[in-house]
């Protein structure tokens, strides 16, 4: 479901994400309004003029609902913003007009359950964890135990916001051999996404 005013923008997340045929919509309250489906991933514009502000209790029934999955997109992104999207529940929060490749990344986290966090912000998040419980840090080495030397290698990578195409060239592998270590990694390590991950790499939690 894509939620945007703006056709450009549209057209580049129907390209980029390979979707035929799309629910879009030009408005918030027209996303509050329709019918919810299960497993669905909303790209919302967040330049859309309706976007209530983040406290608003508008987003309560959008963003506690675990079937629909909101990926917030805005065309000048802020860490400041993005803490706020996620914190909410967002299962996203990305530039509107990134790359291609990108995008389908994004997609492909939250649809899988996950939530997108970008490298830039990934490390903030992180140097404040680190900053914040320094008392708290793990043995050095205790988190890979478990980990074969492969799932190590990807693990690592992953956590310092490697994407899974980057972490395929560098190990020359597949993507979906790199999916599958991943998801071998998260529950081997119980964590649910790559915040969490990086959080246990770095010896965070």
């Amino acid at each position: 479901m894509l939620v945007s005013k703006d056709k450009g923008l549209l057209k580049h997340w129907r390209d980029a994400l390979k979707i035929k045929s799309a629910v879009e919509l030009g408005s918030f309250s027209a996303l509050k309004q329709l019918a919810r489906r299960n497993g669905d991933v909303i790209w919302l514009d967040l330049k859309v003029g309706d976007v209530p502000p983040w406290a608003s209790t508008e987003w309560n029934g959008l963003l506690h609902d675990k079937q629909m999955r909101i990926v917030a997109a805005s065309s000048y992104p802020k860490d400041e913003e993005a803490i706020a999207a996620l914190d909410l529940g967002c299962a996203g929060y990305c530039h509107a007009f990134s790359d291609p490749e990108t995008l389908r990344q994004v997609h492909q986290v939250t649809m899988a359950g996950h939530v997108w966090i970008g490298q830039h912000l990934m490390q903030q998040l992180i140097q404040t964890a680190n900053r914040a419980k320094p008392s708290i840090r793990s043995t050095p080495g205790a988190w890979d135990d478990e980990l074969t030397a492969r799932e190590r290698e990807v693990a690592k990578m992953a956590a310092h916001g490697a994407s899974n195409l980057a972490i395929a060239e560098q190990c020359d592998i597949t993507e979906r051999t790199v999916k599958a270590h991943l998801s071998a990694v998260f529950e081997k390590l119980g964590v649910t996404d790559r915040l969490q991950l990086a959080l246990k790499v770095h010896g965070i939690q």
